[in-house]
């Protein structure tokens, strides 16, 4: 494929229908004298954000008796304020579009703002505890906002905590102490509820993905809705005594993936109705194969055999079928 490319490119120089200027350009690409670093300078900046932001939290945890708990909290809320002034004076006006950003680092400073502003409202909470009676009506104050400012300035990052923050607002928490003692979520209302979230936030998804608003984002509400949709049915499998709900439900879950998975062209969405699936299959199939170790063998054998086939089957289906 390279060499077609590079001899295509020398035959049109030869003939005259590519000028020097843009064939030597051209020919640098495809012989990849120069390559794109793109990705990997966004993924540094990105984690020179998180690292910024747990730095001063770290800073000001460390120094606190020094620097004293008023002074701290001002130098962070004039943090915040800097990082909102410069993305208001900056910004661009509304588009259902895709907005480019108008600066090298706008980006940046948007998801570093309201990730400062986290970290003012928990350090506020710490100082005054004036959010214990409100605590519920500040996580949905927060979501709303975080959905704000995402639209506002088209930002897919803010959009991932404006859907966590909504989450945490019907009570969708998944801690580190929860995933050791095995209770990803630990009250049946709220399996129920995760799917009735991650079903209502796809469907609206969808509905905003049809009416062209906001396209780009349709990915990552759909990517979060299905986690948040197969981690209460599996939950509800493995820890309800009335499971059949739950069992019924994943293997629509499943279906719903696969379905968005072609709609979408993403072979995320075919990875998760797999995995899932798998999981609640093997399940159902345990009280009848574990007695005979034999059985139990050979499924895992063939199990895993089709998980290689199917991630080498389906890996680049959807770039081939583009």
């Amino acid at each position: 494929m390279y060499s077609m490319k590079t001899d295509t490119l020398h035959e049109l120089r030869s003939k005259g229908l590519l000028d020097a200027s843009p064939f030597e350009k051209i020919e640098a690409v495809y012989s990849k004298k120069v390559f794109s670093v793109f990705y990997e300078i966004r993924t540094i900046l990105y984690l020179g954000v998180l690292l910024f932001s747990s730095g001063i939290g770290l800073l000001i945890y460390k120094n606190i008796g020094q620097m004293g708990h008023y002074v701290s909290l001002f130098l962070l809320c004039m943090t915040t304020l800097g990082c909102f002034y410069y993305m208001f004076k900056n910004r661009l006006a509304y588009s259902n579009q895709d907005v480019k950003s108008p600066t090298p680092y706008y980006d940046y400073v948007v998801l570093l703002g309201c990730l400062l502003f986290i970290s003012v409202l928990g350090y506020a909470q710490f100082l005054f505890g004036f959010l214990d009676e409100s605590i519920q009506e500040v996580t949905l104050f927060t979501s709303v906002f975080f959905f704000f400012m995402a639209y506002r300035f088209d930002h897919t990052g803010v959009l991932s905590l404006a859907i966590t923050a909504l989450a945490s607002f019907w009570g969708l928490r998944v801690s580190p102490q929860q995933w050791s003692s095995g209770e990803l979520i630990s009250h049946a209302n709220l399996k129920v509820a995760a799917l009735i979230f991650g079903m209502t936030a796809s469907l609206i998804a969808v509905i905003l993905d049809k009416k062209k608003i906001k396209t780009h984002f349709t990915f990552t509400y759909l990517n979060f809705c299905c986690l948040i949709f197969f981690t209460g049915a599996i939950a509800g499998v493995f820890s309800s005594s009335e499971n059949n709900l739950f069992i019924l439900a994943t293997y629509l879950g499943c279906a719903g993936a696969v379905y968005l998975a072609f709609l979408k062209k993403s072979f995320l969405f075919l990875l998760y109705a797999f995995v899932m699936g798998y999981i609640v299959t093997t399940y159902l199939m345990a009280d009848l194969i574990l007695k005979n170790s034999v059985l139990w063998f050979f499924y895992l054998i063939v199990s895993c055999a089709g998980l290689v086939w199917f991630i080498i089957r389906y890996k680049n289906f959807f770039k081939r079928h583009a």
